[in-house]
This record gives C-alpha cells, structure tokens and sequence, in this order.
C-alpha cells in the first residue's frame, strides 16, 4: 500500500541540507543493541541490581537446604540417627550451596561455579537414589537442575563477573 501524501519538505532523510551527503537509514552506534555494548563502545554494562534468575536460584537453593536441615533434624528427633545421618549425607551439597546462596550479593564468579558443580553433584545422587527406589530425593533433583540451569544463564554470568568496587 502506497503513502499518497508526499513527505513533509524539512524531513532531512528526503531533503538533506544542502552540503550534507544523505544517509539512508537512522543513526547507530555499532556496539549498541547486539548483546557486547552499551551503547557506547565501552564493552558490557554490569547489573546493577541481582537478576532475576540469580534471585530465583538463590530461593531455591535456600527452600531445598532448608527443607533439608529440618528433615534431617525431624529425623533426629524422630529417634532414627542413622536414616537422619544418610539424608545428611546424600543431600550434604544441597546444604552447602544453600549456605553459599547467602553470599550472591557480593560473591564472585567462583561462587556461581562451585554451586553449579554442588548442584550437578546433587542431580547425580538424586538420580542414583531414584534408580534405588527411593522417591523422597525427585524434589531434590528437580530442585538441583532448576538452579543449574538458572545459574548457567548469562545475566547470571554477567553477575558474578561484575567488577566491584571494595
């Protein structure tokens, strides 16, 4: 379909000043819109607030732990230390990456790697406690691969690399 009004005659992309050579699309930086600039050409921005996926992982690491500390501790109690001690056991990187999740504001990368590598751990185990028969380690395992594929995303990336300033 076609404008039947011809363009108003101080439109610079139809009449550009005289002196001026015409450029035919809008002005754009080359580093701005492509994922690598900020517009600028000075490299990546760092977030300023957490992501929402480093958020996300953090809650979820943070309810597994939990929700294992306070299991093993019913069973404690229950007065069956040995099966308490076992889920202390299988689920002992669920609790380290949950007391690691307390440091996702300030940490490093590092901290991002360590608690993908305690999480891929875990998915192992709870894959193993599946092909036993026992059904009490899915929310575990399910748990694990959420926060792996959360905290292997880039924003989640590009927070962790952030520079700081100390």
């Amino acid at each position: 379909m076609s404008n039947q009004f011809p363009p108003p005659p101080h439109d610079p992309q139809v009449n550009p000043p005289s002196g001026l050579p015409g450029y035919p699309g809008p002005a754009q930086d080359p580093a701005y819109g492509n994922g690598y600039g900020n517009g600028y050409g000075y490299g990546p921005v760092a977030p300023h607030t957490m992501p929402g996926v480093v958020r996300a992982a953090q809650i979820v690491v943070w309810v597994l732990g939990g929700l294992t500390l306070i299991g093993v501790i019913g069973l404690a109690a229950a007065g069956d230390p040995e099966t308490a001690g076992a889920a202390a056991g299988v689920n002992l990187c669920l609790m380290v990456a949950g007391g690691f999740a307390f440091t996702f504001k300030n940490a490093g990368n590092g901290i991002r790697v360590t608690c993908i590598v305690l999480m891929s751990v875990q998915i192992a185990f709870g894959l193993g406690g599946l092909a036993s028969g026992n059904p009490g380690g899915i929310l575990g395992l399910l748990g694990s691969v959420a926060s792996v594929i959360l905290l292997a995303q880039a924003a989640a990336g590009a927070w962790f690399k952030r520079p700081r300033t100390h």
